[in-house]
């Protein structure tokens, strides 16, 4: 007998922990889409089962698409079994990653989701954009190509849109998607041939603000506008449509212009879109047309007090978050975006509210609204901080200064207030 004959043989068998994506075929199980294409962007959600796979049966796919600049932008997965700890994972990211957005979550079919991918990943592709981490995960949805029937793509498009029943929905819907460059969408709120492209001028720009007044015709003093809709000239078949004037204040590389436009609907469809005037703002002027009353409360934390973290309380579940130099900010968002049927449109109405942790020794509840601000109030008083916390102080400030503070070298804010509020020697 040979020494190699007399070593025991062993066979290798992998772990469930080092199970991939690639160990199985991929099985379909649900996806869904969130109805925010309006805005630009949009979020979409799949769930793969991976039955030949002994530990590792479900991915969970995140995919975050951006219309307007950076296409595909973001990409996150949980790999898992439906445990608690996956579970509680996937609902962090959906928060974080899709918790901003203020739309609801609409289902889409296998095809559908590979076509959204699809469709972005060769955006990114013309863009020169980088794709983003993950492409070994995700590169499975990218073959066979979809093709989906012009009625298919009006279905999907339809799935990624609220539905829209007012008029200031519409227009600030049409000019934000306008002004982005972003005509596709916007062609998608129209009726019949309308030119959307009439600022050729302007770069892609971000609408800040937007005022929608009636437009009424100078000599009858109505605001309808009458035509035949039919060969039948002897009996009046008519359609009315109704005319807004728009003043849209906008922004892109640091510069601000104000730009005049009349929009014409039939019903809910855009069937005009006019130029009236634009000329540039200064940056004072523009901070003037954006500004409103900021409502701040104080608390300071006592020294036992846990961590406030995103688990904290049940509004801060979803809130995104950021870091600074002297604290952590957790920005709140409406879980609608019903600012946009406003006749005054502004682009952070969709926050609800800021809670600022400074340093673990403080925490600032900021809103735009008073009614917010009492909702963020209700929200840390029915949360298991509330214990640790001690009121301080409640403001209204004419116009924000939360982000003043940040920027500042302050560490406290009751100091930075004191020094705002104390007039400047002559």
């Amino acid at each position: 007998m040979s020494e190699n004959d007399k070593k025991p043989k062993f066979k290798v068998i992998s772990g469930g922990l080092s199970e991939t994506i690639d160990d199985s075929r991929k099985e379909f199980v649900s996806a869904s889409i969130t109805d925010t294409r309006l805005m630009g962007v949009v979020g979409m959600y799949v769930h793969w089962r991976l039955p030949e796979n002994c530990h590792l049966t479900h991915l969970h796919q995140f995919f975050y698409f951006d219309a307007e600049e950076s296409g595909f932008d973001t990409y996150r997965s949980v790999l898992g079994n439906g445990d608690s700890q996956e579970i509680n994972e996937i609902i962090d990211i959906e928060n974080c990653l899709l918790g901003g957005l203020g739309g609801k979550k609409i289902s889409i079919s296998e095809n559908e989701a590979k076509y959204m991918l699809q469709s972005y990943v060769d955006l990114n592709l013309r863009s020169k954009l980088p794709l983003p981490d993950g492409l070994e995960e995700y590169k499975f949805m990218l073959s066979p190509r979809i093709r989906l029937t012009d009625a298919e793509n009006y279905v999907l498009m339809c799935k990624q849109c609220p539905v829209l029943d007012s008029p200031y929905q519409v227009i600030n819907y049409f000019l934000m998607r306008c002004f982005s460059r972003d005509f596709g969408a916007a062609k998608f709120l129209t009726k019949g041939y309308v030119r959307t492209d009439i600022f050729s001028e302007h770069k892609g720009a971000t609408l800040l603000r937007n005022v929608i007044e009636e437009s009424p015709d100078a000599i009858s003093g109505t605001n309808t506008d009458y035509h035949i809709t039919d060969d039948d000239k002897a009996f009046g078949t008519f359609d009315t449509f109704k005319a807004y004037m728009c003043e849209s204040l906008i922004e892109y590389s640091g510069k601000y212009f104000l730009l005049i436009t009349q929009v014409t609907l039939d019903h809910l469809k855009v069937v005009k879109y006019e130029k009236i005037s634009t000329f540039q703002v200064s940056p004072v002027e523009a901070s003037m047309m954006t500004s409103r009353a900021e409502f701040i409360t104080v608390v300071d934390l006592v020294p036992s007090s846990p961590p406030f973290t995103r688990g904290t309380t049940v509004l801060n579940s979803k809130a995104m978050i950021t870091e600074h130099e002297n604290g952590r900010l957790f920005m709140i968002f409406q879980p609608h975006n019903n600012h946009v049927k406003n006749s005054t449109y502004l682009l952070n109405d969709d926050v609800l509210g800021i809670y600022y942790l400074i340093e673990d020794n403080q925490i600032i509840l900021a809103s735009y609204s008073l009614e917010d601000i009492r909702r963020l109030e209700a929200d840390l008083a029915e949360s298991p901080m509330a214990p640790f916390v001690v009121p301080i102080s409640k403001y209204e400030f004419k116009e924000p200064v939360l982000f003043d503070f940040i920027n500042s070298a302050f560490d406290d804010f009751e100091d930075f207030v004191a020094t705002i509020a104390t007039p400047p020697k002559e």
